[in-house]
């Protein structure tokens, strides 16, 4: 799998062509900006202190975890605005995602919480016409890239229908999301448990299969499987990159 280096806003961000992604995104004003501050503070702190006998990049995926930790344990502990609760924009949410299967996606697992949605997810090699630029560092990125195709199909169709459902106007999503690309076999089967339980942590079920709005739940009425994955049928022709090598 190559790996292209680009340069954007003085940061290091990555091209992996159809890699498999980790991806967040929120809906507008779920994160109050003191928040977001406080969590780029305590990225620079993070990253300012050399841990003895760690090479860069292994410091750097620390603190990722770190602070991602952070950011998703205070979108599920403060829901003031929890849109996605409505059972008729969680329906709308989880029918787009499964539509992208297979036209512009291989979707792999998925929740949507009350104000934020993780998907993980390759993207097909026919949505790489569009360049990609992802962060390997900490926090939110603008939806530029291979990604970006995908994220305003995904997000400006949903923004759209979901205000009609609720009579409102203005912005349904932040533009921005996190993403991540997923280096090995373990840092996949880590990511799809860590989707699976979010619902659970947060205290909306008891077990993984109990939340409606996830992959483990899907996967789980279909055939008893209870470990997260989706398995959804592909395009005999399909052109993506299925296994990570």
């Amino acid at each position: 799998m190559s790996c292209e280096t680009i340069t954007r806003r003085n940061l290091p961000h990555w091209c992996v062509p159809c890699a498999i992604h980790f991806v967040t995104f929120r809906l507008a004003g779920s994160l109050p900006r003191d928040v977001i501050d406080g969590l780029k503070q305590r990225r620079r702190e993070l990253l300012s202190k050399a841990s003895a006998g760690v090479s860069a990049s292994e410091h750097r995926q620390r603190a990722h975890k770190l602070l991602f930790a952070a950011y998703d344990d205070y979108l599920d502990s403060h829901r003031q605005i929890d849109w996605l609760l409505d059972p008729r924009i969680a329906a709308l949410v989880r029918s787009s995602l499964y539509h992208l299967h297979g036209k512009k996606i291989v979707l792999w697992a998925y929740s949507i919480m009350p104000n934020h949605v993780h998907a993980l997810f390759a993207p097909m090699l026919g949505a790489e016409n569009e360049r990609q630029a992802l962060d390997d560092e900490i926090g939110e990125n603008e939806d530029r890239g291979p990604l970006a195709g995908i994220m305003h199909s995904l997000k400006g169709y949903t923004a759209h229908q979901a205000n009609k459902i609720l009579g409102r106007s203005g912005a349904f999503w932040q533009h921005e999301s996190y993403d991540h690309w997923i280096r090995d076999e373990n840092e996949l089967e880590r990511v799809v448990d860590y989707i699976s339980a979010n619902a659970v942590k947060a205290q909306l079920a008891q077990r993984t299969t109990d939340w409606y709005w996830c992959s483990a739940h899907d996967r789980f009425l279909t055939d008893g499987d209870s470990t997260g994955w989706l398995n959804l049928p592909l395009p005999s022709d399909l052109a993506v990159q299925s296994k990570l090598e």
